[in-house]
């Protein structure tokens, strides 16, 4: 065969490797060229085989790298109606494994275990496809050998686009030419021992893929290693008795027609063809749409992508766009009191409540405006509207001081001389209420928002206390007696909720909000049939509900 005349390297430095060639290492190119010829026809002429290939993509602008693994083992190459192969393919895609024997390919990709009649030549032709046997020199653009380990040598080399020719259907199986793939560079080594026979390869490629006005880059590593070169090779073989005869006339597979648009569960490859070692031309991330236009009968969806066809594996897509989590972490505090959910919907039950100041510890946050949370070592939801990055403010008087003040919050225990107030920023202030003047028609009552002037004077003395649930309520403004200063900041609320407890004087309502309210009933209007369980219309301002209507 006629060789083209090949530089001599002095240096390559690659991504994902590195050489440095030393002057003294240095030989004639027909003498480099003669060595690795040699050794690539010594490989290809082999009887048998015992190899591992390792690969993975990487695609410009996608975070997880696309990963492939074939163990391959043949043995009777050289002799017709001889060979056998036992191959072994692990993807991130899926896997598939293939067998050779008495003239038949054997394979479960369709989901069935079927044989097809293939003569010897096509299966050494996929076994190419693989493992790329007779990489000769004629597709490299730079050749350069040193001395390897163990008296044998390393070569390392390049090629570009035009001299890898025809060989790019064997490095990017399955493209065509509606994806405009171009290889922009390709370096690798070889490694062989001391009787010339391939131990190693290294292969890494960097092409593009029609995107647009913007190609889409992808890096291709690949790393072969040839156990027991040289020697013989024993095929196991499992029962092949179950896989059925394929017809002449029946398709290997079928698409069918579809025209919708899907959505991307998780990082997912888009491949040239529906098979989990066809080329990459891209990728879709979590939540990605894309046009459906068919599916296969192998479980491959089949999409236009980038103005040309591609194919994603069937499991991983939704005709409905998902929910997506993005971590983070840091400490969050509920404004109000707050339902802590199973899952990032009004739907997910009801893990418990966080009461308004409680502080919780964040995993991440989703795009539907929930953060996900650690709640008692289960994982759980709260909707985003509830908490906030601010911790509660804790209010500390100056020492040896006496002042007056006013704050609103809810009574949370009440004594003969005390009274407990916890304010909406989750803080707590206990007084003493002896002398205080109460502007309240039926005393007071835990759960009441109420307002209090006090005087500080190392302690806090109640002077005046006003129970706003005493108000009366027209429709859904309260009446123009309120205090101005409860009134500022809140508005009065209506919102839809579940009655999820009902006794002799109290009720309580989970809002589909993700709020949860508690009355007692003698302070709130109730119209209709009230139980738990009930779907109720809700009135309400801040904590504080004065209206319960049924809706059923």
């Amino acid at each position: 065969m006629k060789r083209k005349k090949i530089a001599v390297m002095t240096c390559v430095m690659l991504t994902g490797l590195a050489w440095s060639v030393t002057a003294q290492a240095a030989v004639a190119d027909a003498d480099v060229i003669q060595a690795y010829d040699a050794a690539v026809d010594m490989q290809d002429g082999l009887d048998g085989l015992n190899v591992t290939v390792k690969e993975t993509v990487t695609v410009a602008g996608q975070s997880d790298k696309v990963e492939k693994t074939i163990n391959l083992q043949t043995a009777g190459m050289q002799t017709e109606g001889k060979l056998q192969a036992a191959i072994d393919i692990n993807t991130t895609d899926g896997d598939k494994k293939q067998y050779y024997d008495n003239g038949y390919f054997y394979s479960n990709q369709t989901g069935k275990n079927m044989k097809y009649a293939m003569k010897q030549d096509i299966m050494q032709d996929i076994l190419n496809y693989y493992v790329y046997l007779d990489f000769n020199s004629e597709y490299l653009s730079v050749l350069e050998k040193e001395a390897g380990t163990n008296g044998g040598a390393t070569y390392t080399f390049a090629a570009t686009d035009s001299t890898i020719g025809e060989y790019a259907d064997k490095l990017l199986e399955g493209a065509q030419e509606e994806h405009a793939i171009s290889i922009v560079s390709l370096q690798g080594t070889v490694d062989t021992d001391a009787n010339g026979n391939v131990t190693e390869r290294k292969i890494e490629m960097v092409y593009s893929v029609k995107s647009g006005d913007q190609p889409q880059i992808c890096i291709l590593n690949s790393d072969a290693v040839f156990q027991n070169a040289g020697q013989s090779t024993a095929v196991s073989l499992p029962d092949l008795s179950s896989y059925k005869e394929k017809d002449s006339n029946e398709k290997v597979t079928t698409i069918t027609p579809l025209d919708q648009t899907i959505y991307a569960t998780t990082g997912i490859n888009v491949r040239a063809q529906n098979n989990v070692t066809a080329a990459v031309i891209g990728g879709m991330s979590a939540g990605d749409a894309a046009e459906e236009t068919g599916y296969t009968s192998d479980g491959w969806i089949q999409i236009s992508y980038n103005n040309a066809t591609g194919y994603i594996s069937g499991n991983y897509v939704s005709t409905t766009k998902p929910v997506i989590v993005t971590a983070m972490s840091g400490t969050m505090y509920a404004t109000i009191q707050v339902n802590v959910r199973s899952t990032y919907s009004t739907d997910g039950s009801v893990l418990g409540v966080m009461g308004s100041g409680d502080a919780i510890e964040t995993k991440g946050y989703t795009d539907n405006n929930w953060i996900e949370v650690n709640y008692g070592g289960e994982t759980g939801y709260v909707y985003a509207d509830y908490l906030t990055w601010d911790a509660p403010e804790i209010y500390s008087a100056p020492a040896n001081t006496t002042s007056s003040g006013y704050l609103e919050g809810t009574l949370v225990d009440a004594s003969m001389n005390n009274l407990v107030v916890e304010t909406s920023n989750g803080n707590e202030y206990t007084f003493s209420s002896g002398n205080a003047y109460m502007n309240t028609a039926d005393g007071l009552i835990v759960g009441d928002w109420i307002g209090v002037t006090y005087v500080y004077d190392g302690s806090y003395t109640a002077t005046e206390v006003d129970d706003y649930n005493n108000h009366q309520v027209q429709g859904n403004t309260m009446d123009n007696t309120m205090d101005d200063d409860y009134v500022e900041g809140y508005v009065d609320k209506e919102a839809y909720g579940t009655v999820i407890g009902y006794g002799m004087s109290s009720i309580t309502v989970a809002l589909d909000n993700g709020v949860t309210l508690s009355a007692n009933k003698d302070n709130v209007t109730i119209s209709g049939s009230m139980y738990e369980g009930a779907y109720v219309l809700v009135d309400y301002v801040g904590d504080y509900m004065y209206g319960i209507y049924s809706v059923e």
